[in-house]
């Protein structure tokens, strides 16, 4: 089951041109309809005319998971991340930029699997909430703490975060955290996938995964020079100002 919300916001749509713009809104229309397939070939369209829009990507990773294609679901979730982080700063040259991308796509693909199982609907990958989550990320990573609460007076709560990337305050929002560190390098494919289902094993955190009311997600990893990460998995909706 796809999420609801049809509607593209303007800022979504950043500079991208106005063809790409009408063919994604076109796409989650027909997704919304039933109509996969169709849905797909427009999201690809819009994906060729705005290559650098996240947006598209992540709305084909989701009609790919919708058709059971676990393979190109993901590879578009990693596409969509890999265009977040670049925007973020991150070096599209440096091996490690991909291997967060690969790894965040892999958790969306997972949290939207636990709530495809259940018959819930999944969640919309969103690029300014996935900076939200992976400004927290980095900065549980740099000052040395581990949590939902910032020593940084303007970053102290979720709702101060997201307020500071979108301008206003979610309708809904919740959010995970997690980390793992150690001797060795943990950073692995196999380690997030462990790291996922930790989160499904705690109640609180099962629950913002399984939760109805959020339409979206965005998830950001930190990683040190170790190898050691932290993750923010960030659920909400839209607000108004």
């Amino acid at each position: 089951m796809l999420s609801a919300g049809t509607v593209l916001a303007a800022a979504d749509a950043k500079d991208c041109p106005q063809e790409a713009v009408t063919a994604l809104q076109d796409a989650r229309e027909l997704a919304c309809q039933g109509s996969l397939a169709a849905a797909l070939g427009r999201a690809q369209q819009a994906a060729k005319i705005a290559p650098q829009w996240p947006d598209p990507c992540g709305e084909m990773g989701l009609l790919y998971q919708s058709l059971g294609n676990a393979e190109l679901a993901q590879e578009q979730y990693t596409k969509h991340q890999l265009r977040g982080l670049i925007d973020e700063g991150y070096d599209p040259h440096d091996s490690l930029t991909h291997e967060i991308a690969e790894a965040e796509g892999l958790l969306i693909y997972l949290v939207n699997a636990e709530r495809r199982r259940r018959g819930l609907a999944m969640l919309r990958p969103d690029a300014d909430l996935a900076a939200c989550a992976r400004r927290h990320s980095e900065e549980m990573r740099d000052l040395g703490y581990f949590g939902h609460c910032s020593p940084r007076d303007k970053n102290a709560t979720l709702g101060d975060r997201y307020r500071n990337i979108f301008g206003r305050r979610p309708q809904v929002a919740a959010e995970n955290v997690a980390r793992r560190y150690g001797t060795l390098r943990s950073f692995s494919l196999e380690n997030i996938r462990e790291s996922h289902e930790d989160l499904m094993s705690s109640p609180g955190h099962r629950r913002n995964i399984l939760w109805e009311a959020p339409n979206a997600i965005g998830v950001g990893i930190a990683v040190n020079r170790k190898g050691d990460y932290w993750i923010t998995e960030n659920f909400a909706s839209p607000g108004s100002n």
